[in-house]
């Protein structure tokens, strides 16, 4: 229980820690919008309206409650005749937290003024009723609602039928803005699915063509290769046939062929057989010179 207790104690603490943090910060952001106002006046006053819009911009920033700041920017874009700028501003200004009736009253009444310009004469005439809540004995607010009640009458607004079939116009124009927009979005995306379907199909394509051709590549290659494999055979088997033949027929076949007979018998082979052969011829010439002398000799004897 004590610790329950404790726990609550310790979260009303933060809480209110929390809350009293927020406060100085509010309290510290008022203070610059303060300043930030008076900055916006002084350069309004030296004719810098374009510091002073900053400055009140600021102002605003720091605190949107701040109607002495969204007054003074309303007014001055009033002056410039930036009547949407103006209406925002002063409605911001009419309706912000903590104005006084006599701001209140200043508010409407340039509010009142900018309806004018925009020949809002019914929403003039509400402003101006509105100021003079805040303010009943002003002059000029009296004559001004006068004259915007006068306009009224001369420039009376359009019926509400009409109304709603203006705003039916535009929200049917909106509609048919929106469906050409969505079908502008769906052919779009359409084009783009169909500019990727094409893509892929002719990648698809090229790698079938890519495929099929180093099918016709191997193909041919394989062809290449038996067809070498078999001329091999041939020139082996044609080989192994000529040296199971004999040296005659080889040498016939070879003369044929009209080929050289290739030679099977080694350099210092065939020197022995030419010194053999060469050995063999001597001797017979040994023998026919020995007889021509044993010849020569019967005869000499003979004659003797």
């Amino acid at each position: 229980m004590r610790l329950r207790i404790f726990y609550i104690a310790t979260l009303i603490s933060l809480i209110t820690f929390a809350q009293e943090k927020e406060n100085k910060e509010l309290k510290k952001a008022i203070e610059r919008s303060k300043k930030y106002t008076y900055e916006g006046n002084n350069s309004l006053k030296a004719k810098k309206q374009v510091q002073a819009e900053v400055d009140y911009r600021n102002a605003i920033a720091e605190n949107k409650d701040n109607a002495t700041a969204q007054y003074n920017l309303g007014t001055m874009y009033y002056q410039q005749k930036s009547y949407g700028e103006a209406f925002l501003r002063l409605k911001n200004a009419a309706t912000a937290n903590g104005i006084s009736p006599e701001e209140k009253h200043k508010a409407f009444h340039n509010l009142g003024n900018t309806f004018m310009k925009e020949k809002a004469y019914d929403k003039a005439v509400d402003a101006y009723k509105e100021a003079l809540r805040n303010k009943p004995y002003d002059e000029e607010t009296r004559y001004n609602l006068a004259v915007a009640k006068e306009m009224l009458k001369k420039n009376p607004p359009p019926p509400n039928n009409q109304k709603d079939n203006k705003n039916n116009q535009q929200n049917q124009n909106q509609n048919q803005n929106n469906q050409n927009n969505q079908q502008n979005q769906q052919n779009q995306n359409n084009n783009n699915n169909n500019n990727q379907q094409n893509q892929n199909n002719q990648q698809n394509q090229d790698k079938k063509d890519n495929r099929d051709n180093k099918d016709k590549k191997d193909n041919n290659q394989d062809k290449n290769d038996k067809q070498n494999q078999q001329n091999k055979d041939k020139d082996k088997g044609d080989q192994q046939k000529n040296q199971n033949q004999d040296p005659q027929q080889r040498d016939e076949n070879s003369k044929g062929e009209g080929r050289p007979r290739p030679s099977s018998i080694s350099p210092q082979q065939m020197e022995r057989i030419l010194e053999a052969m060469n050995n063999e011829e001597r001797k017979t010439q040994e023998k026919v010179n020995a007889q021509k002398v044993k010849a020569t000799r019967s005869r000499a004897e003979k004659d003797w």
